[in-house]
């Protein structure tokens, strides 16, 4: 077995027809992007026809659907023979709509983590694992933007401020690349201050001021009926939330506005060229909590299984079996 395999989770079936072919690929050792281009290559097509949901990175086994738009065509004949090594056909349909960035319901997850029991005992391991498992079904996992968002070498961010300080400039060429580095830039900031959170022991807790999520949703309110929404947040259908820095973003009250007016003091110039290069304000969760949890021992290996929504990162669960 893959020490890593991640599924995309389509939102609903295919319709079976339209201008859109669907195919289902298996890849290893090659990055969406990089799919992405081969197949336009393949079936003859700009690469702004191919659609796809998540980037995902080159690492491990993944499972994702990619959008081809060919109105009133088939595939070209022997399309398959000359894809990548490392890429296999799993499913071809057709649906009305391409696919676009954020088109999934979630990722399942199934990771090995190699000999991480080799020093407990068998009754301990078990136990281990139950003990951190129980602590992520009642609190959840710190919600960070994995190492992936930010390249292979980890300088998304400075790339992403020098595109931010071109301006218009910075627009030519490559959209989609520039957009990567400046999501970079402020999911920097929000990973921030959530390690900020944690590190003043608020991670667990709903404060009166938050700027709070539904479960699920990406609509964000005060809190301001702390009893009542404490309530909701002990039943995870709310959750505090982070700020994904722009224009027009409802900021916090109280301690947890504290903070973030802090970081912002610090990023004043970052977040004033955010909004000027017109991205828009939105708030993240600072929590979350996985589904479909299970776990089980290969004699010092433990294989995890799981479920995240889109845009939620495997890493943050992994994080805490390895601490």
């Amino acid at each position: 077995m893959e020490d890593f395999w991640v599924e995309e989770l389509r939102p609903k079936p295919l319709s079976g027809d339209g201008e859109h072919w669907i195919v289902r690929l298996e890849k290893r050792d090659m990055t969406t992007d990089q799919l992405a281009h081969q197949l336009a290559k393949r079936v003859g097509i700009s690469r702004g026809d191919v659609g796809y949901a998540g980037l995902k990175d080159r690492q491990g086994v993944t499972l994702q659907d990619f959008s081809l738009h060919l109105p009133g065509k088939e595939l070209p004949k022997g399309w398959q023979e000359g894809l990548p090594a490392g890429v296999v056909v799993r499913d071809i349909g057709r649906d009305r709509r391409k696919i676009k960035p954020g088109m999934l319901s979630g990722n399942a997850f199934t990771i090995r983590l190699r000999g991480c029991g080799v020093a407990l005992a068998e009754e301990e391991r078990a136990q281990s694992v139950r003990l951190i498992a129980d602590e992520i079904n009642q609190f959840g996992v710190p919600n960070f933007f994995g190492p992936q968002r930010f390249g292979r070498d980890g300088d998304n961010v400075a790339e992403g401020l020098k595109q931010l300080r071109r301006g218009r400039k910075g627009r030519r060429g490559d959209r989609h690349k520039r957009g990567i580095l400046l999501s970079a830039v402020r999911s920097d900031l929000f990973n921030r201050l959530l390690a900020a959170r944690m590190q003043e022991g608020l991670f667990k807790q709903l404060l009166p001021g938050d700027v709070a999520q539904l479960a699920g949703r990406t609509g964000a309110f005060l809190v301001e009926d702390f009893e009542s929404e404490h309530t909701r947040f002990e039943a995870k259908e709310i959750h505090p939330s982070g700020p994904l820095f722009g224009s027009h973003m409802l900021l916090p009250e109280g301690r947890a506005g504290e903070m973030e007016r802090s970081l912002m003091e610090q990023e004043s110039e970052t977040i004033e060229l955010l909004e000027k290069n017109g991205m828009k304000g939105a708030r993240r969760a600072l929590r979350l909590f996985p589904s479909d949890f299970g776990q089980q021992w290969e004699g010092s290996d433990l294989i995890l299984t799981f479920t995240l929504p889109r845009g939620c990162y495997a890493t943050s669960v992994v994080r805490e079996f390895l601490k």
